[in-house]
């Protein structure tokens, strides 16, 4: 399998079980946080499509992010490109007003079909050879950048299914 077909799958497959986590929760299910010092489902999920979207729009293509194109303020949130909810304190979070669930969903599914696009515009040499600087000032290439945002996005997965399972028990 090439590599731009592995981290295709790799992303989808996330995707669609992150999804199937949380289909049927409701809104109150999904702003559900085990304490003030917790993040939600709908935190992850905001931060899910953030991170895709700053990653691939403004790290690796230079532009504009899908957040600063109207995703924000349909989220009720001010446009801010580096407002991706890393580092947020317990002040910030109980702060942090969720959006409606079809929101976030549509936004990150929107990022990701926007990541997806981008990868379909690289060949596996291109990975490889196409370097970018992240905003701690790194150089790396496209397939890092994946590998790193397949981390990412893996560990948010888990964690929606665990705050799924901590409000719904096993199986349900």
């Amino acid at each position: 399998m090439a590599l731009q077909e592995f981290i295709r799958q790799a992303f989808e497959t996330n995707w669609h079980w992150t999804e199937r986590y949380i289909a049927d929760l409701s809104q109150a299910e999904i702003e559900f946080r085990p304490s003030d010092h917790c993040h939600s489902i709908g935190f992850i999920l905001w931060h899910y499509g953030r991170a895709l979207d700053m990653w691939v729009q403004t790290l690796a293509m230079g532009g504009t992010q899908l957040y600063e194109q109207g995703w924000a303020g349909r989220m009720g949130m001010t446009p801010e490109p580096t407002d991706v909810g890393f580092g947020y304190g317990e002040e910030e979070l109980n702060s942090w007003t969720c959006p409606e669930k079809a929101l976030l969903v549509e936004y990150a599914n929107a990022a990701l079909h926007n990541l997806l696009d981008f990868l379909s515009a690289h060949d596996d040499e291109s990975l490889q050879s196409t370097e970018l600087t992240t905003h701690w000032g790194e150089t790396i290439n496209l397939a890092r950048m994946f590998a790193m945002l397949l981390w990412e996005v893996n560990q948010h997965g888990g964690q929606a299914s665990y705050l799924r399972g901590m409000q719904r028990g096993l199986n349900q």
